[in-house]
């Protein structure tokens, strides 16, 4: 095992560029705290690369997992020495062990898709003899299904996939039942449409209209958490629907793209501005909530998309961070 070299501190910036270690690449630790350099290669391989963020960190996780279980429970054997019979108790104990997790099939069908991908590397390039997920070919398809059928012919598939993994059932929710949703569960309402006296929620109008951008404008839950000010529309003088660019840095799949708002939401969205946000800024203010922050990030001028990154401690580098309002810029910060 190729293990990390302390040595490499003293260079860390110049050894991250060499390794093509991209700023938040997924990287596991063995439980005896050791960095295996070609283990962790396969995140680094073209298909984690470019894959979404989300979908590495998934991988990570589920690789993790199994990779805990032969340590733990198959006497600290190494993802290399894994066998076919590991692969089977991992099987038993994570859906039919009465003591185990017991997961669904879509679960399961998941973990052993990241697992039999990280092995399928793992062959490729040399680092193990064969997988440990035993392989059955693909069922042939007829002649007229085209080449979209012919391509997947000579693939392999995990044999130990799970027949019983439902699809995800997709239920429409009409406007009416939305909106009722929203007022009860978001905004305490009550079923006569008034505020109920039960109700303990914060800030009920911030996150109401959080709901309804995302559900009149389609943005993902990611890429909504990560606009700031600075992207949305508040202007309530202007007539229709107003658009923003979501820029490619926090666009899923890094499909940049304009979103369009409509005139009801970007009223909302200037209430919060006015009235929620100021509270909500000052109540973290009076709470000591920034000064705990090791490395804040600071707007100096609210009519520009630019902050400040700086260390809380005496000779700490700053660097200047350009929003990305207008379509151009790569960094973001969290909204605040």
């Amino acid at each position: 095992m190729v293990l990390f070299d302390a040595r490499w501190l003293e260079d860390w910036s110049d050894w991250l560029a060499r390794e093509g270690l991209l700023p938040g690449t997924p990287f596991l630790i063995s439980p005896t705290a050791e960095y295996d350099v070609v283990l962790n290669g396969f995140f680094r391989d073209a298909r984690m690369v470019t894959s979404a963020r989300r979908t590495q960190e998934g991988y990570a996780r589920d690789l993790a997992a199994f990779l805990n279980f032969l340590w733990l429970a198959r006497g600290q054997r190494s993802w290399r020495d894994a066998g076919e019979a590991d692969h089977l108790a991992y099987l038993q104990w994570r859906r039919r062990d009465s003591a185990g997790p017991q997961v669904a099939g879509s679960t399961w069908n998941r973990e052993v898709a990241a697992v039999n991908q990280f092995y399928r590397w793992a062959v490729r390039d040399g680092h193990v003899r064969a997988s440990p997920i035993p392989q059955v070919s693909r069922r042939a398809r007829p002649a007229e299904a085209g080449w979209a059928g012919r391509r997947n012919l000579d693939e392999q598939r995990p044999a130990t996939y799970a027949h019983d993994a439902a699809r995800d059932r997709v239920d429409w929710m009409p406007p009416g039942a939305y909106r009722r949703w929203r007022d009860v569960g978001v905004r305490g309402f009550d079923r006569d449409d008034l505020p109920g006296g039960a109700f303990r929620g914060r800030w009920a109008a911030r996150n109401s209209v959080f709901c309804d951008l995302m559900v009149r404008t389609g943005l993902r839950l990611s890429e909504q958490a990560a606009l700031a000010t600075f992207d949305v529309p508040a202007d309530r003088a202007a007539d229709g629907y107003q658009r923003f660019w979501l820029p490619a840095a926090i666009a899923k799949g890094s499909s940049a793209r304009w979103v369009y708002v409509p005139p009801s939401v970007v009223a909302d969205l200037a209430a919060y501005a006015e009235i929620d946000r100021p509270k909500i800024i000052a109540e973290a203010a009076d709470s000591g909530r920034y000064r705990s922050w090791r490395r804040p990030l600071v707007v100096e001028d609210p009519a520009r998309s630019a902050a400040t990154s700086a260390g809380t401690t005496p000779g700490s580098s700053v660097t200047r961070w350009t929003g990305c309002a207008a379509g151009s810029g790569t960094h973001r910060w969290p909204p605040r």
